[in-house]
């Protein structure tokens, strides 16, 4: 190290630290607004409040009909979290399900620095480890996914918590193999929030097969125990129909055009990914792939790593499922969680040279540091465009009050103004179409309700021609709306079809 990289490195950081205020201000805006916002801000929310609704009033989990056309495919941790958090601080329950989201992507944070501290090997000055850890954490907290997904009454954020639990007790139990029950009882748990969430059990299992395998055979029959009981309640208290439900009726077709959507995420937070490249080398130069099977019973760092490591890539080798078309950029949260303890890992040299301890950090370690976060961090801007919303919330309340007018139920794409307005969810758009488009529910019967004047009206996001409704409605049903509700009016971004 020269003196010359001292202060560049203490200005790279400076910056970084400026961009990651910024981020932070910015997921508090958001989220203040989410708090006061009690309309929906994704398509799903209403799902998985109407979800949790018919779980609490024992309704869960039950074969499709022709109508009510409903399926549950997220299984019970989350609503049931939410319903719990709704009844102990005595708040609505959209709300509770946000709060929860969003003291989960704090939780996230946590686990992402203690992974990253753990993953450092030893020699490092504490100092190091932890402000290592802390910028792994700000790196996650502060991406434009996140944004996005911590205010929002879903499951993944509270999905990807408790994966990390998972992990960190994995890791843990190498040394101290009693956790490994608790590890194993977390992924049961993960797998309960998210049925999706296989990579994290599957690498952490693999690497303590090698590490102690007393461990790693205790963590796999704590999954499989835990997991088993759930499973045979949820089964036996929903006739059979749990698994059904989760997997057999949660189907999607591939959309070709997810692929520039996974291009534009993936382009926003350029600058985390190649950090994480970065971090990627040195975790590969860290692990020693030719030793590594004799050192990882020694040293809980390269336990720590392996399993972050292994998980990435079979995450990695997942993400094409973001073609669904029920996928969104929430596939690649767990994905973004294990970058960032590599960035841990990448910014390393930069901490020691700003420590004056022996450290070249690369030019290119410099500009992504210093310029690139900040660059990153400029979009979205810092606050919800608080105008439109406020226009779309009186919109929205007149909209309430005539669905709660209306003697017959309402079909929507904003669910939650069915819920607000004391009807429930009988008809969910986007399951009926994937379900209807591969054969499993027909659809003729529901479109020959729609042409009978059996729904009050139908409010939708756009109309015939345009994707989202072409997605959520297929010709057969489409067809008989023309017909049934040919009128038309809008309500901020909405669509109304009404009847003659």
């Amino acid at each position: 190290m020269t003196e010359r990289s001292v202060w560049p490195a203490r200005a790279a950081l400076l910056l970084a630290a400026l961009a990651f205020a910024w981020g932070l201000a910015r997921l508090a805006a958001h989220a203040a607004f989410a708090f006061d916002y009690p309309y929906d801000l994704d398509y799903g929310e209403g799902v998985v409040w109407q979800q949790m609704r018919y779980i609490l009033a024992g309704h869960g989990y039950t074969p499709l009909q022709a109508f009510p056309a409903f399926v549950f495919e997220y299984p019970p941790v989350y609503p049931l979290a939410t319903a719990a958090t709704a009844h102990a601080f005595g708040i609505d329950e959209l709300y509770a399900g946000r709060l929860v989201s969003f003291v989960a992507t704090a939780i996230c944070a946590l686990l992402i620095a203690l992974l990253t501290a753990r993953a450092i090997p030893l020699g490092p000055p504490r100092r190091i480890r932890h402000a290592a850890a802390a910028f792994a954490a700000l790196a996650f907290v502060t991406l434009p996914v996140v944004l996005t997904w911590a205010v929002l009454m879903r499951i993944d954020m509270l999905a990807c918590a408790i994966t990390l639990a998972g992990m960190a007790l994995a890791a843990a139990s190498a040394r101290r193999p009693r956790l490994a029950i608790a590890a194993g009882i977390a992924f049961a748990a993960a797998l309960y929030t998210r049925q999706t969430n296989l990579p994290a059990p599957a690498a952490a299992f693999l690497v303590l097969l090698l590490a102690n395998r007393r461990a790693a055979w205790t963590m796999l029959a704590a999954a499989l125990v835990s997991g088993g009981v759930a499973l045979v309640v949820l089964e036996a208290t929903s006739g059979g129909y749990f698994l059904v439900n989760i997997l057999f009726y949660n189907i999607n077709r591939i959309v070709w055009a997810h692929a520039a959507m996974l291009g534009a995420v993936l382009l926003a937070s350029i600058v985390t990914l190649a950090l994480g490249t970065i971090g990627l080398i040195t975790a590969r130069h860290n692990l020693g792939w030719r030793t590594l099977r004799e050192r990882l019973p020694r040293d809980p760092s390269l336990v720590t790593l392996a399993i972050v490591v292994l998980t990435l890539a079979l995450k990695t080798l997942m993400l094409p499922a973001i073609l669904k078309s029920g996928a969104s950029d929430n596939y690649l949260i767990d994905w973004f969680s294990g970058i960032a303890v590599l960035i841990g890992l990448a910014v390393i040299p930069l901490l020691r040279a700003a420590l004056r301890l022996p450290a070249r950090p690369s030019l290119s370690l410099l500009v992504l540091v210093g310029l690139g976060l900040a660059v990153q961090m400029s979009d979205p801007p810092l606050a919800p465009d608080t105008t439109k919303a406020a226009r779309d919330r009186v919109a929205l309340d007149a909209l309430v009050a005539r669905i709660r007018a209306s003697p017959k139920p309402v079909v929507t794409d904003d669910m939650v103004l069915l819920l607000r307005a004391g009807q429930p969810i009988l008809w969910e758009p986007a399951i009926v179409a994937e379900l209807g488009g591969a054969g499993v529910y027909d659809e003729r019967a529901l479109a020959a309700r729609v042409r009978r004047g059996d729904f009050g009206f139908f409010v939708t996001r756009g109309d015939r021609g345009k994707t989202l409704y072409d997605q959520r409605f297929n010709p057969v049903v489409a067809d008989a709306i023309d017909v049934a509700y040919p009128r038309r009016e809008q309500a901020g971004d909405l669509t109304l079809h009404l009847p003659r």
